[in-house]
Parts: C-alpha cells; sequence; structure tokens
C-alpha cells in the first residue's frame, strides 16, 4: 500500500526536479511560478516522509504481535 503511494511520489518529485533545474538553468522564469514549484516539491518531500514514517511504524507493530 505504501510503496506504490511512495514511488508515486517520488517520481512527482523527480518530474518537479528537472522542471526546477531546467528553469533556473535558462533563467526563463517567473519567481512566483518558481517560489510556487518549489513549494510543491517540499510538500511533496514531506508527505514521502510522512508516508515512510507510516509505514515503518505499522510494520514495527505487526513485529510486535
Amino acid at each position: 500500500m505504501y510503496e506504490n503511494r511512495i514511488r508515486h511520489l517520488e517520481e512527482m518529485h523527480a518530474i518537479l526536479d528537472r522542471q526546477i533545474d531546467g528553469l533556473e538553468s535558462t533563467g526563463a522564469f517567473h519567481n512566483g511560478n518558481l517560489s510556487q514549484m518549489k513549494k510543491r516539491r517540499l510538500q511533496i518531500r514531506d508527505q514521502i516522509e510522512s508516508l515512510r514514517r507510516q509505514r515503518d511504524h505499522d510494520l514495527q507493530e505487526t513485529d510486535d504481535e
């Protein structure tokens, strides 16, 4: 359950990374758009970390039973 969602979010994060890097390297961007993309990338990273913690917690509970 967690692995598919984590993988999907990692792919989205990687896409945003490439887009942000491309925009920054060309200098062809509006600061507002770039800022929104960076915020979204951070939100995705936070979701990934949260899902990993939940997964690890659930695994630990299963091991304890």
